[in-house]
This record gives structure tokens, sequence and C-alpha cells, in this order.
């Protein structure tokens, strides 16, 4: 019965080595076939931002000759046909630039942090001289609301494209904000009242420490 289950044991053992060692070199192979891949796709990025900033200039040129008086209407035409082929070029190249794979997270991730610092100072500022008026210009309090709604609402969308891009935001803030911005439109629809005054005071401070949190971070 024992000298069975080896004779089994080595059977399969064989049978797992062969096909580790078949998915060994499929695997190198898939490395290779990628690094060879990786260096395509660059090379044809580099090279679609090369064009574009070429396109650019020779657009630049164009309308600085066609600003030009002493033209003669064939040049106008010439020019106008290669402003209107550029136009075309430029299209193509942004649709190329789509199909590459994004290589630019690092940048969007710099604009989403630099997005979050500007709109942050801006609440903290608005929601500081608000918090002194009188609690009766509701109209203004609505609008620090729809401010903040705006703001998370914008911050959650950049997550999701952040996080699907690769970064390495967590899912628990991502989460946070979403139910920030649900709180927010609860108290953008709060009517005035008592209520509402008592908790003005507070909701205003809470709003200017949880900027002043996010423009310190």
């Amino acid at each position: 019965m024992t000298n069975n289950a080896l004779q089994e044991l080595d059977k399969e053992w064989e049978e797992f080595n062969t096909e580790f060692t078949k998915a060994e070199t499929e695997h190198l192979a898939y490395l290779g076939s990628y690094r060879q891949l990786c260096t395509v796709q660059n090379g044809c990025s580099d090279k679609t931002k090369h064009l574009k900033y070429v396109l650019k200039q020779l657009g630049q040129d164009i309308d600085s000759l066609l600003r030009q008086k002493g033209l003669s209407e064939q040049d106008k035409v010439g020019l106008g046909a290669k402003k209107a082929q550029a136009s075309q070029i430029r299209a193509k190249l942004a649709e190329m630039q789509r199909e590459l794979p994004a290589h630019d997270n690092g940048y969007y991730l710099n604009e989403y942090e630099s997005f979050k610092l500007s709109v942050a100072c801006v609440i903290l500022a608005t929601f500081f001289v608000v918090f002194w008026l009188p609690p009766f210009f509701i109209a203004l309090d609505a609008l620090c609301n729809f401010l903040l709604v705006w703001y998370y609402c914008t911050l959650t969308i950049r997550e999701s494209i952040l996080r699907h891009n690769g970064s390495r935001i967590k899912g628990w803030w991502v989460l946070h904000h979403y139910i920030t911005c649900v709180l927010c439109c609860i108290t953008l629809t709060w009517s005035g009242g008592e209520c509402y005054e008592t908790m003005r005071p507070v909701f205003f401070v809470l709003v200017c420490y949880v900027s002043s949190v996010q423009i310190i971070q």
C-alpha cells in the first residue's frame, strides 16, 4: 500500500515538474515579449509627444504667416490647406496617444494633490469669512455647502481614476470621501431653523479644521 502511494506521488511529482518547467519557459517568453512591447510603446509615446510639439510650432508659424500682409491668394490657399491638415493630424495624434498605455499616473497624482490643496485653501477662507456673518445669510451657507458637495464629488472621481490606474490610495480613504459627500448633500438641503443655528458654529469649525488638516498634509 505504501509502495503504491509512493509510486503515485512520484508520478504526480514528475507531472508537476514537467508542467512547472513548461510554465517557466512560457513565463520567460512572456517577459521577453513584454519588454519588447514596452520598448515599442515607449518609442511610440516619445515619438507622438515629439510630433505634437513640432506640429504646435508649425501651427504657430502658419498662423504668423497668415497674419502677414502681401500674401498672394495662392499662398493663402496653400497655408489654409496646411492648417486644415494640421487639425486632422492633431486629432489623429490625440487618438494615437489615447491608444497607448498611460504612464503619467505620477502627473495625475500631483495634479490631484494640487487640486486638493488649492480647493482646501478656498474652502477654509470661505467658511472662515462666512462663519462671522449672521446665520440668517442662509444663501451664503448654501453656497458654502454646495462648494463642499462639488469638492468631495470631484475628489472621489479623481481618486477612483487614480486607483483604477494603479495608485495606492486606500479604499477606506475613498469611502470616507463618499460618506462626506453624502453628508454635505444633507447639510445643503437643511433648511434654516433653531436646530440649524445651533449646529452651524460646530459645523463651520469642523470644516475649517478638516481643511486645515488637508492643507498640512
